[in-house]
């Protein structure tokens, strides 16, 4: 199994314990929010993972940059709202910061393999 889907598996473990004991209203407005992009960047990378074609693949890599740029911002706010405490923060963000670290190697790599159209 590839390391960058590792480590968004390890990343939405450290989410989904939290998420279960937030609070209702916020479990269910910005905690669903940052649980949906969770879940679309897992299928994302999930999906690159196993694509054949390199442009396909190409494509759910760079959407999978952007969808964890926007988990991050979204987890942010839920920081500064109080949703999440500092120590769950910070480990979550320096998970995501690895896998945009390796989302960003594995299309700079694709984009080197792959002929432009």
């Amino acid at each position: 199994m590839p390391t960058v889907l590792i480590r968004i598996k390890e990343a939405y473990h450290v989410w989904h314990e939290k998420f279960v004991n937030i609070k209702r209203l916020e479990r269910y407005t910005i905690g669903a929010k940052i649980d949906a992009e969770f879940q679309s960047l897992l299928e994302l990378i999930f999906r690159a993972c196993f694509a054949h074609d390199r442009f396909e693949k190409l494509s759910m890599v760079s959407n999978a940059v952007g969808t964890n740029d926007i988990l991050k911002f979204f987890l942010q706010i839920g920081w500064e709202h109080k949703v999440l405490d500092h120590e769950d923060y910070a480990k979550l963000i320096l998970l995501l910061d690895e896998v945009g670290r390796q989302l960003g190697g594995w299309k700079k790599s694709l984009q080197e393999k792959t002929p432009a159209q």
